[in-house]
């Protein structure tokens, strides 16, 4: 396969599949701790456990990727993730659907750290951004539309139908990979990289780390606790899986607006001030749980 149109499809696919595998599943957290009998800890536990499998494998994927070439290691991956969300159709504990989730992390963690190589492999350099400016958008609408998509599959089916669903998109996307041809960008993209050592040594990558480990931290705290606290609240999957669009539209806003701001201010003076919007927002968020849960215990 070389670039094209369905090629550029294709790459969306893959860098959408990652949050698809987050995110699809969220309207169904009750309907799996019913199904399962389980504490809702468990369950939320299963995201916990998909965000550090997602973490831990990009470690691994990259180096093989360059090492071994990004077809047959995308492969692997995708081919992991697969089994992996066929798997979930048959869970029946708590032990079982956290395996699984881990399993599902490390393969489609290939797919999520594969897919931007292959833009800068294929495409001349001068045309990079503009297909990463493409696709980003649809990384950026996928938080909204995937647990809308899964709210309707519990809606009309069950919860295994979201994974059952993952199945099939996967085997959509492995198919390509059979055309894929390399190419001397990435055979030379391979050999010059920096190691993690260089890494760990930058204090601005720390920084930037750090920074974008504390924003992501609060993110995924709601993540997985919002499906539980909604569903308690007398919400519906349906309703739940609305409940993302908001902050899918405040990403996008703030990913646009940001870019508009850069070309007037430096990244250094806007990184404070949006810092700063940050801190204001998570506290104003835990001071309406508090101020709501208080007169909520004093009418009871």
């Amino acid at each position: 396969m070389q670039p094209g149109k369905r090629f550029l499809v294709w790459l969306a696919g893959l860098s959408v599949l990652g949050f698809l595998a987050t995110d699809m599943y969220l309207p169904a957290f009750a309907a799996i701790q019913a199904d399962l009998q389980t504490p809702a800890s468990a369950v939320s536990a299963s995201l916990s456990l998909f965000l550090a499998g997602f973490a831990a494998a990009q470690l691994l994927w990259g180096p093989l990727s360059d090492r071994y070439g990004r077809k047959p290691v995308l492969l692997i991956g995708l081919t992991i993730f697969a089994l992996g969300s066929l798997g979930m159709l048959w869970v029946e504990n708590a032990a079982t659907l956290l395996v699984l989730r881990f399993v599902q992390a490390v393969g489609v963690c290939a797919a999520a750290v594969i897919w931007q190589a292959l833009v800068t492999d294929y495409y001349p350099s001068q045309k990079v951004n503009r297909i990463f400016a493409t696709i980003m958008p649809l990384v950026g609408l996928s938080p909204a539309l995937a647990p809308l998509l899964g709210s309707w599959l519990l809606v009309h089916f069950s919860w295994q139908a979201i994974f059952a669903t993952l199945f099939a998109i996967t085997v959509v996307l492995i198919l390509p990979i059979f055309w894929l041809k390399p190419t001397t960008k990435a055979r030379n993209n391979s050999q010059d990289g920096l190691t993690f050592t260089d890494l760990l040594r930058s204090k601005t990558y720390r920084g930037n780390v750090l920074i974008y480990a504390a924003c992501s931290a609060s993110f995924f705290a709601w993540l997985t606790g919002s499906p539980f606290i909604l569903s308690e609240m007398g919400y519906s999957p349906a309703v739940i899986g609305l409940s993302y669009v908001p902050q899918t539209i405040a990403f996008l806003i703030g990913g646009y607006g940001c870019r508009a701001a850069l070309q007037k201010w430096q990244g250094k003076q806007l990184l404070p001030w949006l810092l700063v919007l940050f801190a204001v927002s998570v506290i104003a968020t835990w001071a309406a749980g508090f101020i709501s849960h208080g007169v909520a215990g004093r009418k009871s």
